[in-house]
C-alpha cells in the first residue's frame, strides 16, 4: 500500500507529514532523511550505550527481546525505519536504547507548567549538537490510529521529546539516567505505545501497565482540561503526580520516585534549582516562553554537551502552541493542526 511524505516549513521549522500504513510510512520515512539519519549514526560508536552493549550483549538482547514482545508495533517501526535508510537494525537499535543499558549517557530537558487560568504545558527539548539543523517537526497519519505530532531526531521512534495528538493530549519527556536499568522494553518503545491513548488517564494507565528500561519523566495535559500531570517511570516503579492549580516542573532527575534508582547530574540539580525558585502569580504563555528560552536554556558550553534544540508552549485551554526553534523566531499555530497535519492552516 502507498504511503507518502511531505515536506513543509512554517517560518524558520522543518514540517515533515508521514501518511500511510506502518510500516510503508516508516520505510518511506527513512528512506526520505536516509541522509540525516546517516549523520547522526556517524557518531553512534562513541556513544557510550555501544561500549555498554560490546560488554554486555545478553542485557542489550534482553532489552531488544522485551520491547519487540511487548511493542510490536513501535519494533516494526523502527525495523522499517532501518529498511528504508539502508541503515544495519542494530544500529538504529543502540541508538533508541540510549538510557535503557545503563548510567553515563547526556540527560536533557526541561517542562515547566501552570494550572490554572489559562493552564499551560511548556517543554525544551535539549540534545547533543549533532541534531542542530536535522532535528524537525514530524507529524505521523498512521492509518487507524490518532494523528502524532513530534520534534523528531532522525533515526529515533518518534516518542522520546514532546507530544502532540488529535485527541488533544500532550506532553513532553524528560530523560532521566537510571542507575541500574532493569531488562525491560526500551523507554522510547513504552512512549511511542503510550501516544495512542486518548486520556491523559489512558496514558497513565498504558504507563503503569508496562514496565521501562531506562526512565523518563513525562509531564502531560489534555487541551480543554485545566490540570496538569506528572509521571515518572523506570523499570516497573510508577509514581503518578496530578497538579490541580500552580507551577510544576519537571527536569533529569526524579522528584517522587526514591532517590537510588537514578544518578541525577549537577548541570540538572542547577537548573532544578532555577525552577524551584520561579514564582509566578499568573503566567501566560508569553512568560512561560521567555523563562524556557531564558533562565533554563543551554548552548553546549561551560562542559554542558547539550543544547536547547527548540521549546514548544501549549495553551491547555485555547490549544495555541508556540514554537521557538534553536536560533529561529518563535511561530505559532493550533496543537489540532499540526497533530493532524493541516499544512494549509498553519502558516
Amino acid at each position: 500500500m502507498v504511503a507518502t511524505v511531505r515536506e513543509h516549513r512554517i517560518g524558520d521549522v522543518r514540517w515533515t507529514i508521514v501518511r500511510g500504513p506502518r510500516e510503508a510510512a516508516f520505510r518511506e520515512l527513512g528512506a526520505y532523511a536516509a541522509a540525516d539519519i546517516a549523520t547522526v549514526l556517524a557518531g553512534l560508536p562513541s556513544w557510550p550505550v555501544s561500549a555498554r552493549a560490546r560488554r554486555s550483549p545478553v542485557r542489550f538482547r534482553a532489552v531488544e527481546s522485551a520491547s519487540q514482545v511487548e511493542h510490536p508495533d513501535a519494533y516494526a517501526e523502527l525495523t522499517a525505519l532501518a529498511e528504508g535508510a539502508g541503515v544495519p537494525f542494530d544500529d538504529l537499535l543502540l541508538a533508541n536504547l540510549r538510557g535503557d543499558l545503563g548510567a553515563g549517557d547526556g540527560t536533557g530537558c526541561t517542562d515547566l507548567a501552570w494550572a490554572g487560568s489559562p493552564s499551560l504545558l511548556g517543554h525544551n527539548e535539549d540534545g547533543a549538537p549533532v541534531f542542530d539543523g536535522i532535528g524537525r517537526l514530524l507529524t505521523l497519519l498512521i492509518d487507524g490510529e490518532p494523528g502524532v505530532c513530534v520534534w523528531w531526531y532522525p533515526g529515533f521512534l518518534p516518542a522520546n521529546t514532546f507530544t502532540l495528538t488529535t485527541h488533544g493530549l500532550v506532553w513532553g519527556i524528560d530523560s532521566v539516567s537510571v542507575a541500574a536499568p532493569s531488562p525491560c522494553a526500551g523507554r522510547h518503545f513504552l512512549a511511542r505505545t503510550a501516544q495512542r491513548a486518548t486520556s491523559v488517564a489512558e496514558a497513565v494507565s498504558v504507563l503503569r501497565s508496562h514496565a521501562s528500561a531506562g526512565g523518563f519523566a513525562y509531564t502531560m495535559g489534555q487541551v480543554g482540561e485545566p490540570a496538569v500531570t506528572v509521571v515518572e517511570k523506570a523499570g516497573h516503579d510508577t509514581a503518578v503526580t496530578t497538579v490541580a492549580s500552580g507551577l510544576s516542573w519537571h527536569t533529569n532527575h526524579f522528584r517522587q520516585l526514591p532517590p537510588h534508582l537514578d544518578v541525577a547530574s549537577e548541570e540538572s540539580l542547577d537548573r532544578a534549582e532555577v525552577c524551584a525558585h520561579l514564582a509566578p502569580t499568573s503566567p501566560d504563555a508569553k512568560w512561560l516562553v521567555s523563562t524556557l528560552t531564558n533562565a533554563v536554556h543551554r548552548n553546549a558550553d561551560g562542559g554542558d554537551e547539550l543544547m536547547t534544540l527548540s521549546t514548544l508552549v501549549t495553551d491547555l485551554g485555547s490549544g495555541e502552541v508556540t514554537l521557538v526553534p534553536r536560533g529561529g523566531a518563535p511561530l505559532t499555530a493550533r496543537a489540532a493542526d499540526l497533530a493532524a497535519g493541516n499544512a494549509g492552516a498553519v502558516g
